[in-house]
């Protein structure tokens, strides 16, 4: 019985598609304009695996909401392909 949770072709983002033309319908797109729309999110954290690639491993760190780098990266070498991720770094965390 298939898991209905596995992501589909329309949902998932490949590496063949790693184009800033693709960048609009992209999970990482829509996941960053969330944390830039919440006034609660000071910065955006772009996270990687240890084992990434030279190319994600540089850009580790926390980044003004304007100054984001767009995931996945283009040039990324890992045979996974781009894995970073974006995390919100808050403010504050109750009202």
């Amino acid at each position: 019985m298939p898991n209905s949770k596995s992501p589909t072709p329309e949902t998932t983002f490949s590496s063949t598609q790693r184009s800033m033309d693709n960048w609009e319908n992209s999970p990482a797109a829509q996941a960053l304009q969330r944390l830039q729309a919440n006034p609660r999110v000071k910065y955006v954290v772009v996270v990687v695996p240890a084992d990434a690639c030279p190319v994600c491993q540089k850009l580790t760190g926390t980044y003004p909401k304007d100054q984001v780098p767009a995931l996945p990266i283009e040039e990324c070498s890992h045979p996974l392909g781009c894995r970073a991720f974006y995390l919100p770094y808050l403010d504050e965390i109750y009202p």
